[in-house]
């Protein structure tokens, strides 16, 4: 890779950061009498920095290595260190959830979501949603997501029973920052020019047994800045523990 700047890409960028989340479930009784949650809140606070001081330089570079893979020549030309605070808030509901088959149990619902970021890293909007089509689907709000999707649902019940389900999903993000696109908050970074409106589509499988969930996504979205011209497509596996 070049060690010259690149104008029609993405910057160079690393991020080290923690996340602190809080979520909140809602439920009501179902026809059993039983609590059904029906409702999930997630409020999460990022605290974090970005630039040569997060190492995203040795970090890529030494893995590089390690796969036999040419290193990156272009983190001269990376953001410059800034630290970061981003809060991110994202509601979910369960609804529609129905019994194609009673033996062996196959059900499926829909989960629509709203949600919002607020930061010097990511500003943006978000609609959306997730139908799914398994056994065991009232132990989680669905998959977790890759960012820079709002956080997802980390949190799952699982009562030791195996379940699984099939997912697919669509977003749609109205961007006002990204600082991954637009550079530095200083204005002194490389920068393209962000799209104010991205989609996204994501499919994927989900296993969850006893107090461990894994989970494979597939991705697609749609160009995010105006000197892209293509698709980026990638996949995303998730290992959650429960204790």
């Amino acid at each position: 890779a070049t060690s010259l700047p690149i104008y029609n890409d993405r910057p160079y960028a690393g991020w080290l950061y923690a996340g602190f989340a809080v979520q909140y479930t809602y439920k009501r009784p179902n026809k059993t009498g039983n609590d059904e949650p029906v409702r999930l809140d997630t409020l999460q606070l990022d605290l974090g920095l970005i630039g040569p001081a997060a190492g995203g330089e040795p970090v890529q570079n030494n893995f590089h290595t390690l796969i036999g893979v040419a290193r990156a020549n272009g983190w001269a030309n990376q953001l410059h260190n800034e630290p970061t605070v981003g809060l991110t808030f994202e509601r979910r509901w369960r609804t529609g959830r129905s019994v194609f088959i009673e033996d062996p149990k196959l059900e499926f619902d829909f989960i629509p979501r709203i949600g919002a970021a607020l930061g010097n890293v990511a500003t943006y909007a978000s609609v959306g949603g997730t139908a799914r089509i398994g056994k065991e689907l009232r132990d989680d709000f669905g998959p977790s997501r890759a960012r820079p999707a709002l956080p997802g649902s980390e949190a799952f019940i699982g009562d030791g029973s195996f379940g699984w389900y099939l997912f697919a999903g669509i977003d749609v993000q109205a961007v006002a920052r990204n600082i991954f696109l637009d550079g530095n908050t200083d204005g002194n970074s490389l920068r393209v020019g962000h799209r104010p409106f991205v989609g996204e589509a994501q499919i994927g499988l989900a296993l969850i047994y006893g107090g461990v969930r894994f989970t494979y996504t597939q991705v697609v979205r749609t160009p995010e800045f105006f000197q892209q011209d293509r698709f980026t497509q990638f996949g995303s596996v998730n290992v959650t523990f429960r204790y």
